[in-house]
C-alpha cells in the first residue's frame, strides 16, 4: 500500500495532475476519503507541567498535583490552515487543567460569546476541533464530560458550619425608620470548609470560581437571655449577595410578624456568582419594647457549587 501511494503521488507530481481518490486500509473497497477496516491508533501523551500543545499531539493526559495551563497552537489561514484538527484532553491529576486559546483567539463553548480558556477539573475530559478561522472563535468545544458520576468535593467547594446551640450572637435591633441588617457569624466553626472559601470572621462565602451555587441557612431568634425577654415586633432572616458593598442586596428572606420571644428562620437560594463575589446570612429585627438588641442562636449555613 505504501509503495502504491508513493507511486501515485510521484506520477501526480510529474504530470501536475490532481489526484482525487479514496484510500482504504485493510479493505479493497473504500467508501470514504479514508476507510479503515480495523483499529486506529494516535499519539498518547502524559504531561505534568504547563506548556504549548504541539501540532502532532492528539490525546493528552494532564497528571499533576498543581493547576496548569496548556495553550492551543495559533490558528493559520490559507494554505497552512489545519481546520478540522482535533485534540483530546483528560485531567487525571489533582489540580485544575486550563486549556487556553492562543493570543486573542477564543474557544466556542456554545454558551454565548467565545471564551479565552476553559477549565477541566479532576476527572473531566474535553474534546476540541479547530474551525479554520484566525480571529474570534477559532476552536470549538465538541464535548466536555466527566468520567465520575459525581464531581469531587474540591470542585464543588462544599462548606458547612458545625452544629452548636450554646453560642448566641447579640445583634443591634432596628429602632428607627431604616432597618438594621447584621451579618451572622459562626463562632462554632466550620465542619467542612473546602479550599477555605468560607470566612468565619465575616460570615461570608466567597466564590472561588464563576458558576451557580446552592446556599442554605437557618437561625433561631431567641430573646430568652435578653433583659426582660422582650418579644419581637418582627424579625427577618436573609441571604445577601455582596453584603460589604450592597448590604440590602437580599436574595431571599424569611419574615415573621409578632412571633413572640422566639422565631425560627430558613432561607435557601440558587445564585450565579462571579469569582470573589460573596453570599452571607443576615438578620434584622424590631422589638415590641423598642429595645436596642436581640439575639440569634443555632445558626447554620452550608452550600456548594452546582454548575459552571
Amino acid at each position: 500500500m505504501r509503495t502504491n501511494l508513493f507511486f501515485i503521488a510521484f506520477l501526480a507530481g510529474l504530470s501536475g495532475l490532481t489526484v482525487n481518490a479514496q484510500v482504504g486500509v485493510n479493505t479493497p473497497n473504500p467508501t470514504s476519503s479514508l476507510t479503515v477496516n480495523g483499529s486506529f491508533a494516535a499519539k498518547y501523551k502524559t504531561v505534568s507541567l504547563s506548556g504549548t500543545v504541539a501540532e502532532d499531539d492528539y490525546y493528552t493526559a494532564y497528571n499533576s498535583l498543581s493547576n496548569g495551563t496548556l495553550t492551543l497552537p495559533a490558528s493559520i489561514g490559507g494554505a497552512g490552515s489545519f481546520a478540522g484538527r482535533t485534540y483530546h484532553f483528560k485531567n487525571t491529576g489533582a489540580g485544575n487543567l486550563i486549556i487556553a486559546a492562543n493570543g486573542a483567539e477564543l474557544i466556542d463553548t456554545q454558551s454565548g460569546i467565545g471564551v479565552p480558556n476553559i477549565t477541566i477539573p479532576t476527572g473531566y475530559y474535553a474534546f476540541l476541533v479547530n474551525k479554520g478561522t484566525v480571529t474570534g472563535t477559532t476552536w470549538e468545544l465538541v464535548l466536555f464530560s466527566s468520567s465520575n458520576s459525581m464531581p469531587s468535593v474540591s470542585q464543588t467547594y462544599l462548606f458547612s458550619s458545625a452544629q452548636q446551640n450554646a453560642f448566641k450572637q447579640t445583634c443591634p435591633a432596628t429602632t428607627g425608620a431604616a432597618w438594621q441588617n447584621e451579618e451572622i457569624k459562626y463562632n462554632q466553626g466550620m465542619a467542612i470548609n473546602t479550599g477555605n472559601a468560607f470566612d468565619l470572621q465575616s460570615g461570608r462565602f466567597k466564590a472561588p470560581t464563576d458558576g451557580f451555587y446552592m446556599i442554605y441557612g437557618s437561625a433561631q431568634f431567641d430573646n430568652s437571655e435578653i433583659s426582660g425577654q422582650p418579644s419581637f415586633a418582627w424579625c427577618v432572616l436573609y441571604l445577601v449577595k455582596n453584603f460589604l458593598t450592597t448590604p440590602n442586596n437580599q436574595l431571599v428572606q424569611n419574615f415573621h410578624t409578632n412571633p413572640g420571644v422566639f422565631a425560627s428562620g430558613i432561607v435557601s437560594a440558587v445564585v450565579y456568582l462571579n469569582k470573589n463575589e460573596t453570599v452571607s446570612m443576615a438578620s434584622a429585627a424590631r422589638l415590641n419594647n423598642a429595645g436596642p438588641q436581640y439575639q440569634v442562636t443555632a445558626t447554620s449555613i452550608y452550600g456548594y457549587k452546582i454548575a459552571n
